[in-house]
């Protein structure tokens, strides 16, 4: 099995904030897979988070399948990032785009750099750099 691409889904409240949010920190949002209601946003060539208004979302559920309650924890996405500067970046565009430094942006024990961001409606995203190991 190859894996082509990556869709992470979250259900959204409001699209156009969402959106915004998510081009504050630099990703590009495809209009052919987008709409008033779904926002396809490109991170990479294989990864695209799917923003989806509450409703789109629902109709992707199945049988006794229910989202999430509000405030409880769907997921937690972890990007990797090229340095420390770019983990300091990303932080201030998160918080200043209407997100919530969830986690202060620090060094960890496991040779990290990195700080953990919520966006307006609550999912994780935990953003880090690590040097390579040396040999």
């Amino acid at each position: 099995m190859a894996v082509q691409m990556v869709f992470p889904n979250h259900a959204v409240a409001d699209v156009a904030r969402s959106t915004a949010f998510y081009e504050a920190l630099g990703f590009e949002r495809n209009p052919m897979f987008s709409d008033e209601t779904t926002s396809c946003m490109v991170l990479t060539e294989q990864v695209a988070i799917m923003l989806l208004e509450h409703a789109k979302f629902d109709e992707f559920l199945v049988g006794e399948q229910r989202r999430a309650p509000e405030g409880t924890l769907e997921n937690l996405l972890a990007l990797l990032l090229g340095s420390r500067e770019e983990v300091d970046a990303f932080a201030a565009a998160g918080a200043s785009a209407g997100g919530r430094l969830s986690k202060p942006v620090e060094d960890s024990e496991w040779g990290m750099y990195g700080g953990q961001l919520t966006d307006p409606d609550g999912h994780i995203i935990d953003f880090f750099f690590m040097e390579a190991p040396q040999a």
